[in-house]
């Protein structure tokens, strides 16, 4: 859905590109690539609509969160561009969302035992509003791979904030 995780403080905003005929993205949803390395050159310089669970190390190359709407070619695909996708500096930027479970950060002890955690944005195919995809951001940890840390939150809201770990954004070094 629209605007379901948001970047708070420093971050730069970088222009990723994207293929004709890809799943749109709006503004809000996270987006990767999933392109290794090999004598340092990438084996696809494109990013997609992240469509699971992120960013693990190790498996896709987190890159940010769309900043705009991806301009659309037809219903659903989206025509060949750059689009404008925010990155928080690893450790210092947040990025905040609505946790997976309200019920587990409604109270302060809560939300406490949270920071710290390593975690990932949950990814549902159909669960927003809007019949599209829904981004929240999982409370429980996950694994030692997990690409963000939860530093704090909202317990009357229920949400999250997450700073992401800076392996998250190049994970194929050899």
């Amino acid at each position: 859905m629209i605007a379901d995780l948001k970047v708070i403080g420093p971050c730069a905003i970088f222009p990723r590109y994207l293929v004709a005929g890809g799943t749109k993205i709006r503004v809000g949803e996270p987006v990767h690539s999933v392109a290794t390395s090999s004598s340092g050159a990438a084996s696809a310089n494109t990013v997609v609509l992240a469509a699971a669970d992120g960013p693990v190390i190790g498996t896709h190359r987190f890159a940010g969160i769309a900043n705009e709407n991806a301009l659309l070619a037809a219903v659903g695909t989206v025509l060949e561009q750059f689009l404008n996708s925010a990155c928080p500096v690893p450790a210092v930027g947040r990025i905040r969302g609505r946790a997976e479970t309200a019920a587990s950060v409604d109270t302060l002890t809560e939300l406490a035992l949270l920071i710290g955690d390593y975690v990932l944005i949950d990814y549902a195919a159909t669960g927003a509003t809007d019949g599209g995809p829904l981004y929240t951001l999982k409370e429980g940890a996950t694994a030692d791979t997990s690409g963000l840390e939860i530093v704090g939150g909202n317990t009357a809201l229920s949400t999250l904030d997450v700073t992401v770990e800076a392996r998250a954004y190049r994970h194929d070094v050899s």
